[in-house]
């Protein structure tokens, strides 16, 4: 299993050498890392107010768009196991994209107090707001990015293992 590197699980998923034993494994992991992902962003004080819903609808959006990119990645109807790709690949991306958010959260926990005072923004709370709502969306188009390019990858070893 792969925790990390997605190079080597393009590759052996283009050639078929994803059980489906393995792909239970991938699933659970992938569940595991999505439940962690939405503990891990109620740390950080959720503010329900209308930049919460904006938020919201846009990571909608993303998904919907990295969805079908993604799935033209694979290959659209000739593409071969979308779901299980999507599964195995999700693990080492999410870890990736996961400790990014546990950096940048923590990052901005630490310095938040210096970066956002009253003197450099006229209501430092919703600067640190903005930019922490700014963060997390930038972190879920870098997972869908991740995620298309990991398709892509392994729609070249399918055709190259298919000549």
């Amino acid at each position: 299993m792969y925790f990390w590197k997605i190079k080597p699980l393009a590759k052996e998923l283009g050639l078929g050498l994803i059980s489906e034993k393995k792909s239970m494994h991938y699933l659970l992991v992938s569940s595991l890392l999505i439940l962690f992902s939405t503990y891990l962003s109620l740390m950080y004080d959720v503010i329900r107010d209308w930049m919460f819903y904006y938020e919201i609808i846009l990571l909608s959006i993303i998904t919907v768009i990295g969805c079908l990119v993604a799935f033209e990645s694979n290959g659209n109807d000739e593409g071969l196991e979308f779901v299980k790709h999507f599964i195995c690949l999700s693990v080492p991306i999410g870890v990736q994209v996961n400790t990014l958010g546990i950096i940048f959260g923590l990052m901005l926990s630490f310095w938040s107090v210096q970066i956002f005072d009253a003197i450099s923004f006229g209501d430092p709370v919703r600067a640190y707001t903005i930019v922490r709502y700014a963060g997390f969306i930038g972190l879920h188009i870098y997972f869908w990015w991740l995620l298309i390019q990991g398709f892509k990858q392994v729609r070249l070893y399918e055709i190259k293992s298919n000549e």
